[in-house]
């Protein structure tokens, strides 16, 4: 149970750090994000318009529902010993959070569905993986060269 709590406390900790980035830096992530999934996807004028209606929704969903649970979370952490039956909520509210990602992914699927073919709508998932090991990439390339 302690490693559960501690996994998901760093993993905040981790996002609350990467989230204090200026504005100026997401919206460069955002158009290169952008560009790279177009690109990889081969989306036509049409339906990259359809496309990224849809994925900037579950994009902004996402992050509203991740910035909720965050907030509930660092409450739950304010009492320093938690009952069993806190602990037992906190479990629950993990667990709600997770369905609730995986519905908005649903959501998602279906909406690309209609608008792209069920090959690409897959390999959205993939490109968007792909899209994080490169920026990881150059995030380690540009701190390595700032400490040279």
């Amino acid at each position: 149970m302690r490693k559960i709590i501690l996994f998901i406390s760093i993993s905040f900790i981790i996002n609350t750090v990467n989230s204090q980035d200026s504005k100026l830096s997401k919206e460069k992530f955002d158009a290169y994000k952008k560009l790279y999934l177009t690109d990889k996807l081969s989306l036509d004028p049409e339906t990259e318009t359809e496309f990224w209606i849809a994925y900037k929704n579950y994009e902004d969903s996402l992050t509203k529902l991740m910035r909720n649970h965050r907030k509930n979370f660092r409450k739950d952490l304010r009492n320093s010993t938690p009952s069993d039956e806190e602990f037992n909520n906190f479990i629950n509210n993990y667990m709600s959070y997770e369905k609730k990602k995986i519905d908005l992914r649903a959501n998602l699927i279906s909406e690309l569905k209609e608008v792209m073919s069920l090959r690409k709508t897959y390999m959205l998932f993939r490109y968007e993986d792909d899209f994080r090991r490169e920026m990881m990439e150059k995030l380690r390339e540009s701190q390595n060269n700032k400490k040279n």
